[in-house]
Formats: C-alpha cells, structure tokens, sequence
C-alpha cells in the first residue's frame, strides 16, 4: 500500500472545491463566459469580480433571497447582495478551473448583542497554487486577495449556499441563532 505524500496546505481539499453545488451547477452559459478568464489564480478572480460588475444591483428581495442558483443570477442579469454575488463568483470561478469556496460569515457584534437584524457577509476563497493556500476575496466589494476579515466570524464553508442548509432567510435565522448561542457559550471557556 502506498502511503500518501505530504501536500501543502489546503491542496487536500481543494479538489472538493471544483466541484458543483446544487446551485452552482456549471452550466454551458457559465463555462462560455469563463473561457474569457485567464492568468493564474489571483488574476482570475480578478478578472471574475470585475465581470460581475456587469450585474444589475437591486435591493434586498426576500422572493429570490437563497433561491436562485448561479445560472437563474446570470439570467436574470441582477444580484440584491452579497450572497447572489458570491454564488456566481463561485460558479465561473470553478467553471474556470479554481477551487472556490463560499464563505458565509456573521458579523461579531450581532453575534455579541443578538437580536435585531443579522449582520453577515459572503465571502469567495481560491485556492493560490504559488502561495499554495487559500486567498481571501469579497465577490461584492470587487476586491481580491483581502486579509481575513477580523470583524466577522466564519459560520460555514461550502460549494454553496444550499451546501451549507441556508435555503431562505428563516433557515438562516434559525440556523444563526443556534450558531449564536453556541459561539456564546464557547467564549465563556
């Protein structure tokens, strides 16, 4: 039996990270309109966030809000946040050849105070072969290779939203709120 060889990290996982979720799927319309990105990782990503710009930005819709899937995004050329954003980024990141994480997070102040509204944000990683681990980028804000965000908590990584079980706003709610009450407990210890 060959033993496995030892691989920088984050290459173990990484190939998880080409594939698709179920809202990710890499459609025929994704991967025409990933052939255009070129370069090595950073430069895709860049090339990606700044495709993305050509999307509509509307308000927040609770009708779509966890509901769409990267294509739907494309097809109806309109993102209402950060988590639209972050799905095709994802998407055409993969389609392309990255490995792309969705990287939900929640803001540390909600997670201290509760109630009122949830503050979050969805973040994208590839992984960098020549820094040989994963980059940090903000699909919604255009910026690449940012540092960890330090004002946020990591809630959960996956291929995509419904990958991690937010399928709306009130599995988000409800999933939060337990996530809330556990990290509460954890910085007591």
């Amino acid at each position: 039996m060959q033993q496995a060889q030892e691989q920088p990290q984050g290459i173990d996982n990484a190939t998880r990270f080409l594939q698709s979720g179920a809202q990710t799927q890499i459609t025929p319309e994704i991967k025409k309109i990933s052939e255009g990105f070129q370069g090595e990782a950073i430069e895709k990503a860049s090339q990606i966030t700044s495709f993305l710009r050509r999307l509509q930005q509307t308000r927040f819709d609770n009708e779509v809000f966890r509901k769409r899937t990267a294509a739907q995004i494309l097809s109806d050329n309109y993102v209402t946040g950060c988590t639209d954003s972050a799905l095709v980024f994802v998407a055409l990141a993969r389609a392309s050849g990255l490995p792309a994480k969705y990287v939900e997070t929640i803001d540390k102040s909600w997670l201290e105070k509760g109630g009122g509204s949830i503050g979050g944000h969805i973040y994208g990683q590839v992984f960098d072969d020549e820094k040989k681990g994963w980059v940090w980028v903000d699909p919604m804000g255009g910026q690449v290779d940012i540092p960890v965000p330090s004002e946020r908590v990591v809630y959960k990584e996956g291929l995509d939203s419904w990958d991690i079980g937010i399928t709306d706003f009130d599995s988000l709610r409800k999933l939060f709120e337990t996530f809330r009450n556990e990290w509460l407990e954890h910085q007591k210890k």
